[in-house]
């Protein structure tokens, strides 16, 4: 916009970021109302356009005071409206008020924002403190991950076409004021429901223990902030569900109940193919006729359900009872929270220990919580952990974590982590790889199946989830036995790994724009396994290092692939028209391989197109896309009515091109491994008769040895370097 577009006295808009704008110890948020700041719970915009008033111009740039009167923060401050607070705004955060003199907060003649927000989040007089090995982009429940969300993935992708608002709460009579009238409060009529997309997210942790209570305020570094009743927060959250506003953050309230109360644990141990460890809920009204009578009841359940485990998958029943295991509470966050056991003696004590009295920094403590039942649960003998963190239904990334001791109090400790499985293995598995190997093919296995159980659960595949497992080696090496440890909501810890963060938000925001990539695929009976990622890109060849522009390209970011949505099929009719719509009679095979020999003149980035391409569940041009499990090259149809392998640069132009390093003629809308005919080098488009697509990594016996029989034009740009 022109220097002269604005001048001193005028009345604008310019878009308030509070995360920006603020100093961390006070933050404003614009209320519609001065007792929307004043009285509990202050609720107001957070992020969107605000009303103000020119007093200085510069070149690209305007400094502004805010018109409107009511800011206030968290506590109930109010930034006074005197006082003459004045702003610097560029150009393009700024817009000319559409009624000449702004008199309201939501500008009339606006156009709505692509997307608004409505966050709960905490608003104690204890702060959030995000604990270290959460990473960079903080706990869930903190501002930093809200502020990280927002500034990676919303701002980057909506620019100022967005609105957050913010509810603060301070406990359960927050909450529950909230839900007996939120159908009135976030009505139709709210200015945020005047969105395109709206959604709610709570960065709250709820649990079952009394607020304020010692058990909340001396575990963790911040005294128990973001701790609140966890039956009040589920009444909001499906309150505000009904109210129309759908969750975007963690999950559906049903589901996220599930999982935090971990009820899933007993309802699944009895389906062999999920791999949950004999698990029973002892309820509570036992606990309370007596801990020792309670232990003996849950110890002969607990084998009743592992001898069951062994009848359902046709094994012999086992000859020993279980005689350790652990004990654990729901709606937890704390170590302290779980207990080791041996013994029907020691689940006893566990079992007093979580129910009613606990020693918490050397006194002893009453336990005051509401949980109906505690789970007990047969301890696993295993060498790792595993965690799984999936996105869009794909496996994005791998960690192994080990508590390597058990403490006195019966908690676990020690806690490290690897990122590598080659080292995880030597260090935790006596080296052998392959017991490690075979586990995490099994791990892969019960990922698909928990995605499966989690659609059966919320009709569709979250943005993103993480599955824990234990791993152990067998009896003989190369052996592993695989167990469920955990299945961890959205906002899961993800212990410092650098590419996740951006993944996940990004997937967050995919959901609440409707865009989620997460889609069944036509398979007969398959989803959108995440087998097909690879969890270990290490093991992987990179691409040799580059200094062309693509590489100073992919150091700013590369854009997002926005290619034609595959049209939703699951089975019978949808995989027909999937297949016929491709001209094959079998539809996209699910994984492809690239082959290749080493010819003369074949350049290493050539050679880097070799290896495994797993489906993507988009379309480009009308044609499936494959992408290599290094993520660095993709086989995909050109705009020439050739099968192209390119790299980031193809895919940042959403594959609207001709060129990639190897390409193959089309025959008649086949699928690559169907192709005859040679696969040919650029940048003259050589042939070469190493060049081969496969489903098995075997050369394909109908590949003709003579030129390509494609019909297309055949003058895309051949790459090299």
């Amino acid at each position: 916009m022109a220097s002269n577009a604005y001048k001193e006295g005028d009345d604008v808009y310019v878009f308030y970021r509070m995360g920006k704008r603020c100093m961390p110890q006070r933050k404003y948020m614009a209320t519609l109302d001065a007792r929307h700041g004043a009285f509990r719970p202050r609720i107001g915009m957070s992020d969107g356009w605000v009303p103000a008033k020119v007093v200085e111009v510069e070149k690209d740039r305007a400094k502004v005071e805010y018109s409107w009167a009511n800011f206030f923060t968290m506590r109930g401050h109010m930034a006074d409206p005197d006082s003459g607070w004045a702003e610097w705004f560029f150009f393009d955060e700024m817009r000319p008020s559409s009624d000449g003199v702004p008199r309201q907060l939501i500008a009339r003649n606006a156009q709505p924002p692509e997307l608004a927000l409505l966050t709960f989040r905490w608003g104690g007089l204890n702060e959030v403190i995000p604990p270290g090995q959460w990473g960079e982009t903080g706990s869930s429940v903190s501002d930093l991950f809200i502020d990280s969300f927002v500034n990676s993935a919303v701002a980057v992708e909506l620019g100022t076409s967005f609105e957050i608002w913010t509810v603060y709460i301070e406990d359960h009579s927050d909450l529950r004021r909230i839900a007996d009238a939120a159908s009135l409060i976030f009505g139709p009529t709210h200015p945020l429901r005047r969105a395109k997309h709206v959604g709610a997210m709570y960065h709250l942790y709820p649990t079952g223990f009394e607020e304020n209570c010692i058990p909340n305020r001396e575990t963790g570094q911040d005294g128990g902030a973001a701790l609140v009743n966890q039956k009040a927060l589920f009444t909001l959250i499906q309150a505000v569900e009904r109210a129309g506003i759908p969750t975007r953050f963690p999950h559906p309230s049903g589901f996220y109940e599930l999982l935090t109360s971990k009820r899933w644990t007993s309802l699944m141990s009895l389906t062999p193919s999920l791999r949950v460890p004999p698990t029973v809920a002892l309820p509570r009204m036992l606990i309370e006729q007596g801990c020792g009578l309670a232990a003996k009841y849950a110890l002969e359940s607990l084998n009743k359900v592992k001898q069951q485990q062994a009848v359902l998958q046709n094994l012999p029943r086992p000859l020993e009872n279980i005689t350790k295991g652990v004990a654990k509470l729901g709606f937890s966050w704390e170590a302290l929270d779980v207990k080791m056991w041996e013994k029907e003696e020691g689940l006893e004590n566990a079992i007093y220990q979580l129910t009613q009295t606990i020693e918490i920094s050397q006194e002893i403590t009453g336990q005051p919580h509401d949980l109906e039942t505690i789970m007990i649960q047969e301890y696993c003998v295993h060498d790792i952990e595993s965690r799984f963190y999936v996105v869009d239904g794909k496996v994005e990334t791998t960690i192994y974590t080990k508590f390597c001791k058990v403490k006195e109090n019966l908690e676990f400790g020690d806690f490290h982590e690897l990122f590598s499985k080659k080292e995880a293995a030597m260090q935790w598995m006596g080296g052998d790889m392959a017991a490690m190997e075979s586990g995490e093919r099994q791990c892969l296995e019960l990922v698909d199946r928990w995605l499966c159980w989690v659609q059966a659960q919320i009709c569709e595949l979250p943005p993103a989830i993480r599955f824990d497992f234990f791993v152990g080696r067998g009896a003989k090496p190369g052996e592993a036995i695989v167990w469920t440890l955990e299945i961890c909501e959205l906002g899961f810890s993800m212990l410092g790994a650098k590419d996740l963060p951006v993944k996940v938000f990004k997937a967050m925001l995919r959901k609440c724009l409707g865009r989620s990539e997460g889609a069944a695929i036509a398979d007969g009976n398959a989803w959108p396994v995440s087998r097909q990622a690879n969890p270990q890109k290490t093991e992987q060849p990179d691409a040799p290092a580059q200094t062309t522009k693509k590489a100073q390209k992919e150091a700013k970011g590369a854009a997002s692939v926005k290619v034609e949505p595959e049209s939703e099929t699951v089975s019978g009719e949808g995989q027909a028209a999937a297949s016929a719509d491709s001209g094959d009679d079998e539809g996209p095979p699910k994984m492809l391989t690239i082959s290749m020999g080493k010819p003369a003149g074949a350049t290493p980035d050539q050679q880097v197109c070799i290896g495994t391409y797993k489906l993507m569940p988009d379309k480009a041009n009308g044609h499936p896309v494959w992408e290599h499990t290094s993520e660095k090259r993709f086989l995909f149809h050109g705009i020439d009515d050739c099968w192209y392998v390119g790299d980031e640069e193809e895919r940042d132009m959403r594959f609207d091109c001709d060129q990639g390093y190897i390409r193959h003629q089309d025959s008649g809308d086949t699928f690559p491994h169907k192709l005859t005919g040679f696969w040919q080098r650029g940048p003259d488009w050589t042939d070469d008769a190493t060049v081969f697509a496969s489903k098995d990594g075997k050369r394909p016996a109908e590949i003709d040895q003579g030129s390509s029989k494609g019909k297309g034009k055949a003058k895309g740009k051949g790459k090299r370097r």
